[in-house]
């Protein structure tokens, strides 16, 4: 890093630095509020007074006397009303301007209490400070740490001591952010209100560290390349979570996922599946069935539209580009448009309970034969075909042995999505399938949901995890492929 922008590095971390110890939020004083209950409490009496006295004079039924009294508690009902909103306009003019607060060096005030019935009420606020008073400590401390280790790796321009800066300076950050959205979440009991953040303060203690740690990561390539892992790494966890929440609560109970998360695995596993059992969930029906379609239409699908693919690429003929653009206008069309009309077809045909409309279709598939033919725009060579026509090739010995091993990279791709479509398809199965053997695993899944007494989650995240355990292995067992297209092309020339 050049000196100029350590100079500037370091003066954005010192400002950061002295911003917090800088009011950065205030709670204001609402002495005011707490008297509203009581006025609506109270206008509610009066309003009920009135309206009282107005039947007793329309109805005629009630002597003077009874009147006379009810207009005497009306009267004393108001003049309660007025006592109460006198004392709120006093309570309003004498208010201070509320508590101020900095992150550091001091606490909350004293003055403050946590309201306890919005504690009970959510359960996601910790009345406990002192970790709070931790987090900012450490903020300061790597905000610091920061700022000091890059002033001693002099005019090198990589070192370790760049990259342990980055990282102080990422958690710093973190931590500080964290800080002030758990400052803004803190309930407050009357007479004082929820912390109110100031906006310039709020804006150095956030924009002064983030320019900071662009300006660091810009000009060092090894906290760059550092922080592009962290980057991946997040992205990655964020892509594994959902997967690994759902495997946990296939351990888990009914009451246990309805009352909060946890990505430590139960102890529920074999109750959940004694409770599959107990509903007919047929592991084993439901994978033979949803293979034999998955796999089915996927071989079709990935194989014919690479053929088509091919031969829009390789044969110049008349309506070439025509027949493209319909494949093309295909894409456009929603499934959910024609499924009617589909289902109203193979009804007629008498193939419902039947596994040959949910495979044979397949072979017309207008997105894959779209993404092979763009594949093979940038990475096949029409010499290729030439070369094997002259050697006496056959058309389809040219296609199979020569264009497909080209394209596997495409076909492996395009064949992960075309299994997971196919094994996650409810919608068409449903609407073709009644019979009980012929069912997949996405339709008894949904079945476990149809108990009126009672649902049972854990039982249906497990057949979530079976359903989706295939799918991983099938895009572990065909990554390697797409990972080698990245850096494939038909021939070098």
């Amino acid at each position: 890093m050049k000196k100029t922008r350590k100079l500037i590095f370091l003066i954005l971390m010192i400002v950061t630095v002295v911003a917090m110890f800088l009011p950065v939020a205030t709670f204001p004083d609402n002495s005011s509020a707490s008297l509203t209950a009581d006025i609506e409490k109270q206008q509610s009496k009066v309003d009920s007074a009135q309206t009282q006295l107005q039947r007793w004079i329309d109805g005629g039924k009630k002597s003077e006397a009874d009147i006379q009294k009810q207009r005497d508690k009306v009267q004393k009902e108001q003049d309660k009303l007025d006592e109460l909103v006198a004392k709120q306009a006093e309570a309003s003019k004498e208010a201070s301007s509320g508590l101020s607060y900095s992150l550091l060096p001091g606490r909350l005030p004293s003055a403050l209490e946590i309201d306890q019935s919005v504690v009970n009420q959510y359960k996601v606020y910790s009345p406990n400070f002192d970790a709070y008073y931790v987090i900012i400590w450490a903020a300061f401390v790597l905000f610091i740490i920061a700022a000091v280790l890059p002033m001693f790796t002099g005019d090198k321009p990589a070192s370790k001591l760049y990259t342990l800066s980055s990282f102080a300076h990422l958690l710093g950050f973190l931590l500080l952010a964290y800080s002030l959205v758990r400052l803004t979440a803190f309930p407050i009991k009357l007479p004082y209100g929820n912390a109110q953040l100031h906006v310039y303060v709020l804006i150095l203690l956030l924009a002064c560290p983030l320019v900071a740690f662009v300006l660091h990561v810009s000009a060092v390539q090894n906290s760059k390349r550092s922080m592009i892992y962290v980057f991946c790494t997040f992205l990655s966890v964020l892509a594994i979570v959902p997967f690994w929440l759902m495997l946990v609560n296939a351990t888990r109970s009914s009451q246990a996922i309805q009352s909060s998360v946890s990505v430590i695995p139960g102890n529920f596993l074999m109750h959940n599946w004694d409770v599959l059992a107990s509903k007919n969930f047929d592991v084993s029906i439901g994978f033979k069935n949803s293979a034999i379609i998955a796999f089915g239409s996927t071989i079709l699908s990935v194989y014919f539209s690479a053929m088509t693919a091919y031969g829009f690429k390789v044969y110049d003929f008349k309506g070439n580009k025509f027949l493209y653009a319909v494949v093309m206008a295909i894409i456009m069309i929603p499934g959910q448009v024609t499924g009617t009309g589909f289902f109203m077809f193979m009804y007629q045909l008498g193939l419902t309970n039947s596994y040959i409309p949910l495979i044979i279709p397949a072979i017309a598939s207008a997105s894959t034969v779209f993404f092979f033919r763009q594949y093979l725009e940038a990475n096949f060579q029409i010499s290729l075909v030439e070369a094997s026509r002259i050697d006496g090739a056959g058309e389809f010995f040219t296609f199979n042995r020569i264009v497909l091993p080209i394209m596997v990279p495409a076909m492996a791709t395009m064949g992960i999505m075309a299994v997971i479509g196919s094994w996650n398809n409810y919608l068409t199965p449903l609407m073709l399938l009644s019979d009980a053997s012929m069912k997949t695993l996405p339709m008894m899944v949904q079945e476990l949901r149809g108990d009126i007494y009672r649902t049972e989650y854990g039982s249906i995240y497990l057949g979530l995890s079976m359903t989706a355990l295939p799918l991983i292995i099938v895009y572990f067992a065909f990554s390697k492929y797409i990972i080698a297209g990245v850096a494939l092309g038909g021939v070098k020339e």
